[in-house]
């Protein structure tokens, strides 16, 4: 029975390969030694016509002599590397110039490989073969990867597009509770299910705000409307707002604040950066705990500090609580965990700002969050 062989076509077989020599055998001595190994091959006779024919041609390879009349090899490669996706085309530097400093050169200019002349034939296609299936290769990572990132930016929009859509129907529970609240006829059992219910919905609102906020900083950043915010006289108003949960959960909320403190700020992202971290210390501490809110001048600008009588924050976690949906692991009953949110939204405003946030130990237990927002002469 007659044997048939088998021809399998290898991945870089018709591959497209630009030769730019100045010497005319070399050009078709490379020309001839390609076209036995399956490649599509064109010339150039310098480095300037070579430049012409990249986008005519689309090389998926170069073999570039460095010794050239006119635009040597070393600028023809530096000019490649600069045009569009010219860093991602693999280039072999033919020369017989074998001074160190010459190949230092071309490293500089990020040239991928070398060829010395007079060229082989089977070293050319092995080398040429071994950057096609690099080139190959790189260019699968990075078609996965651009499709990571399409199917990322697909996720967090239609996370933004549900998060966006929750905020109707919760505005229109909370209008619901403010009206049932307002009712005189409510037992005293009715108002306080009310109220804890009007908490909760408040702090889902705040939830929703915090994630849409958090993706829109990341695409644009965070939008500041800055005025000069009177604290004494602001602080008061901003706790009424957790009035009804420091009731509820048998707490005790102090402020201290100098009567002539100003801060320049974004009124109502400082307003919910201070509720998320009052939310976080109310939730934290146990029944009959203190929470305290000081607000005081420092050499720079503003520091505004939060303090909870809960379990603390562990060292190695003290950075970490900032990022996205980071949240405490919890250990029995002793930790509790949130949505990981909340911080990472008091992060961006912070530094919007030109500020920053941290974490330390509270002295009396517990942990204290705070805030440093630099006067308008210090950012």
């Amino acid at each position: 029975m007659k044997d048939e062989s088998i021809f399998i076509r290898r991945a870089d077989h018709g591959a497209k390969v630009l030769v730019v020599d100045d010497d005319p055998l070399a050009r078709r001595g490379l020309r001839a030694m390609l076209e036995r190994g399956y490649y599509e091959v064109e010339t150039a006779e310098g480095g300037e016509q070579a430049l012409e024919k990249l986008s005519s041609f689309q090389p998926d390879l170069v073999l570039l002599d460095i010794h050239m009349d006119g635009m040597d090899g070393l600028e023809t490669c530096r000019r490649i590397r600069d045009i569009p996706n010219g860093e991602l085309l693999p280039i072999i530097f033919l020369t017989g110039d074998e001074r160190p400093e010459i190949h230092a050169q071309a490293l500089r200019v990020k040239g991928d490989d070398f060829l010395r002349k007079p060229v082989l034939s089977a070293e050319l296609i092995v080398r040429v073969r071994s950057l096609m299936r690099l080139k190959r290769l790189q260019a699968e990572v990075l078609a996965e990867r651009d499709n990571l990132l399409d199917l990322q930016k697909q996720r967090e929009q239609l996370f933004e597009f549900i998060v966006h859509d929750l905020k109707n129907p919760l505005s229109t529970i909370q209008v619901g509770l403010e009206v049932l609240d307002g009712r005189d006829d409510n037992n005293p059992a009715s108002r306080v299910q009310l109220r804890r219910l009007l908490d909760t919905a408040h702090s889902m609102g705040r939830m929703i705000q915090n994630i849409l906020d958090i993706g829109r900083a990341e695409q644009i950043g965070l939008e500041l409307r800055k005025v000069m915010i009177p604290l004494g006289t602001w602080i008061p108003h901003l706790l009424k707002e957790v009035e009804s949960l420091v009731q509820s959960r048998g707490q005790e909320l102090v402020w201290e604040c100098p009567p002539d403190l100003e801060v320049e700020a974004d009124q109502e992202f400082l307003r919910r950066l201070l509720l998320n971290l009052l939310d976080n210390a109310l939730k934290y501490s146990p029944t009959g705990s203190h929470t305290r809110l000081e607000a005081r001048s420092t050499r720079t600008g503003v520091r505004l500090e939060v303090y909870d009588q809960g379990k603390g924050i562990p060292e190695p976690m003290r950075d970490r609580i900032f990022g996205k949906f980071v949240r405490l692991e919890k250990e029995g009953a002793n930790t509790l965990s949130g949505s990981g949110l909340g911080l990472a939204f008091c992060q961006l405003v912070a530094e919007a700002h030109g500020g920053r946030i941290w974490v330390e130990d509270n002295p009396t237990g517990g942990s204290v969050f705070l805030v440093e927002i630099p006067g308008a002469g210090e950012i």
